[in-house]
């Protein structure tokens, strides 16, 4: 199994998610949280089974909301460097890529 980081850039993006979606309705981004944390689990256990969307960059997709989270892995380590909508500009997360590096 291998451990799963979460860079700053994505946990910003994730939070920013949650905050929206409860603003639109009350519970929403803890139903965000619940899936994120179950797909987090699939990734933690199976990381390989996840497409190569560019370079090495995995994606999964969310199944009850239409997010994406993009990982890599390095060594025995999940490194997620972005969440985003399926939608909205889907490749705007490439642009943000150096930024991955800033892990806790």
């Amino acid at each position: 199994m291998m451990n799963v980081r979460c860079a700053t850039l994505a946990q910003a993006e994730l939070a920013e998610t949650r905050k929206w979606l409860n603003q639109q309705q009350p519970e929403l981004g803890k139903d965000l949280n619940e899936e994120v944390r179950q797909v987090a689990a699939r990734i933690e256990r199976m990381p390989f089974l996840f497409p190569l969307e560019h370079a090495d960059v995995r994606k999964c997709r969310l199944t009850r909301a239409p997010y994406i989270i993009r990982f890599v892995i390095r060594d025995a380590a999940v490194f997620v460097i972005a969440f985003s909508h399926q939608h909205r500009d889907p490749d705007s997360w490439g642009e943000s890529d150096n930024q991955h590096i800033n892990f806790f």
